[in-house]
């Protein structure tokens, strides 16, 4: 997800809460721990480096559900030393933003390392668009309401209907690509991936069947169209795992398509095919027995 989004969705949280009865030190503090939580993970970014590097060098354990305590602990001793607010409830918001950020992160198709240190690899169920236009225009819709409604109860609502028509747009989504990957599974389709449009009702969906790779896209209330094929050559994978840039984008890709172009090989990742340089590679060819058939 976008900034934006993350710091939305922080602000969101904030107005969900219950406040009655809260002294103002305590609300700034809930109010900086939420939004703080919800976009802290990102912080990566001062450090990630451009090229094939930034696979590996974003949304890696920063993002993983092992700091989740950490940055909790940390916004809470934050509250502690600037508002001298200590309340657990500025723990359990700070908990819950770093979490919304790690998952809102794996539903879209760039996927996060959820279990670093553990494993540097990337898990992107793509569900969700990278850039959150849905939740801006619930944001939109909602604004109107908050300068006309004043009291803090309603206001509460607002944020609370917020959520639930995201949760419901949530739920569509994983029910329009649910349907999707199995009829893909059905289809005998050995992988599948999904990236979702910005909009609700549309998808490209991605498989490997035998030696072809497909791109398709699924419109509700349309049939199935394929948009792209390509010609997928079994590649033995551990041995482009010598290259850097070819080993990270393993780890960051659901699955990716080989192609032998004789002296060398082709790998990318068909979500990104022509989007995104480095994650269409040409590497020597490592050695004629990696091709299988090869004499």
């Amino acid at each position: 997800m976008d900034y934006i989004t993350h710091t939305l969705f922080g602000v969101a949280i904030y107005g969900a809460l219950n406040k009655i009865d809260m002294n103002a030190r305590t609300k700034w503090a809930l109010l900086g721990t939420a939004v703080g939580s919800s976009v802290i993970p990102d912080i990566d970014l001062q450090w990630a480096r451009d090229g094939a590097s930034y696979l590996m060098s974003h949304r890696g354990i920063t993002h993983s559900f092992a700091m989740v305590p950490v940055w909790a602990a940390m916004f809470y001793l934050l509250s502690w030393a600037v508002f001298r607010v200590r309340d657990w409830r500025l723990f359990a918001t700070a908990a819950g933003g770093v979490l919304l950020h790690i998952v809102s992160d794996w539903t879209n198709a760039w996927g996060t390392g959820l279990l670093e240190p553990f494993t540097s690899r990337r898990y992107a169920i793509g569900i969700i668009p990278n850039k959150g236009y849905v939740f801006w225009i619930m944001a939109a819709a909602i604004l109107p309401f908050l300068f006309l409604y004043r009291s803090q109860k309603h206001r509460q609502r607002l944020f609370r209907m917020f959520w639930a028509v995201g949760a419901l747009y949530a739920c569509f989504q994983i029910a329009h690509t649910a349907y999707v990957y199995v009829e893909l599974q059905r289809d005998g389709h050995e992988q599948v991936a999904i990236r979702a449009d910005r909009m609700p009702g549309g998808l490209s969906y991605y498989g490997i069947k035998e030696e072809q790779a497909i791109e398709g896209r699924h419109e509700i209330g349309k049939s199935p169209q394929i948009v792209k094929t390509y010609r997928n050559d079994p590649i033995d994978l551990e041995l482009l795992k010598a290259h850097r840039p070819a080993r990270d984008l393993l780890l960051f890709a659901p699955f990716v398509v080989t192609q032998d172009l004789g002296d060398e090989i082709r790998v990318f990742d068909p979500r990104f095919e022509g989007r995104v340089s480095f994650l269409n590679l040409t590497l020597p060819k490592p050695d004629e027995t990696a091709v299988t058939g090869a004499p």
